[in-house]
């Protein structure tokens, strides 16, 4: 593609797990794998290693958001995030990744975390070139604030979708004459489902209000993420505190502030999948994941806006309305619809190490 001058500077500032020097390829891998993005930042894996150069993923049953994600397939399209950043990490220490998905099937929910989501064999391969996007990943941040500057010019679209390339994923993006609708719809469904409690009570379970919260649990949602300092962070974290979390002033704050980014918004992506599988929701989380980092190369930041394609009777209408609006029909599914433009820096997302991810 064409040279952008919104190119950002290829600066580290993610924290990684500590590791061993001597740490086994499979480790020095998964120490970036980790780094990857999941629903709620709920980093829902569990991790088995089964040789220096082998590990199997499963699901961690703890981290399921049953309220927003009866089926799990946002949690799964997380793996799958997992998963890809594991490869590209491999690359670097000589190795490529050779990836089975479901390698033992499908799950019921019943069975979430008895069979592995998939396995990751790293294999030797001198001569093998870095992955391009491996400069990104630790840059990478999802962003919630408000879009600002140029929408995006078609060959900023073109390189996103061509990183993002995977088999049975078909990258689109809003049609500009439908964007002031879906702008709409985005900021209803996430007014829905914060106006529902059962609903809204799942965020607040996930939620991080204070910083040693934050470094303590390393996961979950916070205000730091929204671009929040100084006395408007304060007055965040005492509004939509635990006991104030129903309120309806704190509920009518946040609602407030999400519409505001979302009618800034200057691109919708979607990751549309031909059947509705496990397998695709997987698949789903490695193209989105090489997306975000293509973007972040462009200095374009990634907010999955998905309340609206999830499956709860609340969100029927809207979801319903979305499809048609983008003309997907079953068996097809909307698995992601993403939110790209240019922000401010947002603040990190915490992460877990590796020791507590790692099982024997």
């Amino acid at each position: 593609m064409a040279e952008s001058i919104y190119r950002v500077g290829d600066t580290s500032d993610r924290p990684l797990p500590a590791i061993n020097p001597e740490a086994p390829p499979i480790i020095q891998a998964l120490r970036y794998g980790v780094t990857a993005p999941s629903a709620h930042n709920t980093q829902p894996w569990r991790i088995e290693i089964a040789s220096a150069t082998k590990a199997r993923l499963f699901f961690d049953p703890d981290r399921m958001l049953p309220e927003t994600d009866p089926p799990g397939r946002q949690v799964h399209i997380s793996h799958g995030t997992l998963l890809e950043m594991t490869a590209i990490a491999a690359t670097t220490i000589v190795y490529r990744a050779q990836i089975e998905i479901l390698p033992e099937g499908d799950m019921s929910i019943p069975e979430f975390g008895t069979k592995p989501t998939g396995v990751v064999q790293l294999l030797k391969e001198p001569g093998i070139q870095v992955d391009a996007l491996f400069k990104r990943v630790l840059h990478r941040r999802t962003s919630r604030l408000l879009h600002e500057g140029p929408p995006l010019a078609a060959d900023e679209r073109r390189w996103i979708a061509e990183a993002a390339q995977c088999e049975g994923i078909e990258i689109g993006w809003v049609p500009d004459a439908l964007l002031d609708r879906m702008r709409d719809i985005v900021s209803q469904a996430m007014a829905i489902e914060m106006n529902d409690r059962e609903l809204f009570d799942e965020t607040r379970i996930w939620w991080r209000f204070s910083d040693r919260e934050i470094s303590e649990k390393g996961d979950g949602l916070h205000f730091d993420t929204s671009g929040l300092t100084g006395v408007s962070l304060l007055l965040s974290r005492w509004l939509m505190g635990h006991r104030n979390w129903h309120a309806g002033y704190s509920r009518d704050s946040y609602i407030k502030r999400f519409g505001s980014s979302a009618r800034s918004t200057r691109a919708l992506l979607t990751l549309i999948t031909r059947t509705n599988t496990m397998r695709d929701w997987i698949k789903t989380g490695r193209a989105y994941l090489r997306a975000q980092l293509a973007a972040d190369e462009l200095g374009l930041r990634f907010q999955p806006v998905s309340q609206v394609l999830q499956e709860y009777p609340q969100m029927n209408d809207l979801r319903r309305e979305v499809e048609q609006l983008l003309g997907v029909a079953e068996p097809a599914k909307l698995q992601m619809l993403v939110r790209v433009g240019r922000t401010k820096q947002p603040g990190l997302s915490p992460r877990r190490g590796l020791a507590s991810i790692i099982r024997s």
